[in-house]
């Protein structure tokens, strides 16, 4: 039988649709022998989902996928596995970012409230939080779970991705790279093919992009992914090859909130190895 794992899920402490526990119960359910939880730009469900993965004898990796600020700026996820959640540079970091969010959830409701006349309490969503601050993952679950709209994506595209960030909510690219190091894990670039990514560009334009995060300290690139094409692949393949890149592979699982994709598997078709974690432990 093989070893499979997913190192690319979220539970609802960031846009999933389940805790921290139920995302451990699912791959247990695949029977996945590892995963890691890589909720946006939180750690808060690690403590939960290691007490889960001890009971279903799973192995946890710790991870985040960082909404990292790029040169031209575009935003890139950067996902960071095997890291020291406790590492005090990376906290440093992880807690500006944070409090630099919560700071903001003020300016962003009155936006919501002037462009479409929905008021929402900032009191209530201090007694529901999952995570320690605040952030518009709050304010995402609290449309989605009133029915003010009921399709996930589309209460970033009309309510909350129109809002730009302010300064210090984005790590630049080359900070989470380093924050990740420091913490003692590897750093990957997960889903090249997406908005959040290099969607559109040519295969040479990416390649110059790879180089250029890789002179930042990447480590690695995202090579398994439901939506990647054939000739997404190839391109990885060559990248890999070409920058000695670590691999990741991950289904980006959110329970309910992507129904069509299933922990540890996409779409039905995806099969990642647990040789990738042999390499992310050298």
């Amino acid at each position: 039988m093989e070893n499979l794992i997913d190192l690319h899920t979220h539970s609802y402490i960031s846009d999933g649709s389940c805790s921290p526990t139920d995302v451990i119960k699912a791959a247990k359910k695949n029977k996945l022998k590892a995963i890691s939880l890589t909720d946006h730009d939180s750690i808060a469900g690690l403590k939960e989902a290691k007490i889960a993965a001890e009971d279903s004898n799973i192995e946890l990796i710790n991870g985040i996928e960082i909404s990292a600020l790029y040169k031209d700026g575009r935003l890139l996820h950067i996902l960071g596995l095997g890291i020291d959640i406790h590492n005090e540079y990376f906290l440093n970091s992880y807690n500006k970012m944070k409090k630099a969010r919560e700071k903001s959830v003020p300016k962003i409701l009155k936006h919501i409230e002037n462009n479409h006349g929905l008021s929402i309490d900032i009191n209530y969503l201090h007694k529901v939080k999952y995570d320690e601050y605040l952030s518009r993952y709050d304010i995402y679950r609290y449309i989605l779970e009133n029915n003010i709209c009921t399709e996930p994506q589309k209460v970033w595209d009309i309510y909350l991705d129109p809002i730009p960030y302010g300064n210090d909510e984005l790590i630049t690219v080359d900070e989470a790279i380093k924050m990740i190091h420091e913490a003692g894990g590897k750093s990957y670039l997960a889903h090249f093919n997406k908005r959040i990514g290099f969607e559109g560009f040519s295969f040479e334009e990416i390649e110059d992009n790879i180089k250029y995060l890789v002179s930042l300290g990447l480590d690695g690139i995202e090579r398994y992914y439901p939506s990647y094409t054939d000739d997404d692949r190839r391109l990885l393949d060559y990248l890999v090859w070409k920058y000695q890149l670590y691999s990741s592979g991950g289904t980006d699982y959110h329970g309910a909130n992507r129904g069509n994709i299933e922990i540890g598997f996409g779409e039905g078709d995806l099969k990642i190895p647990y040789s990738l974690i042999d390499s992310l432990k050298r």
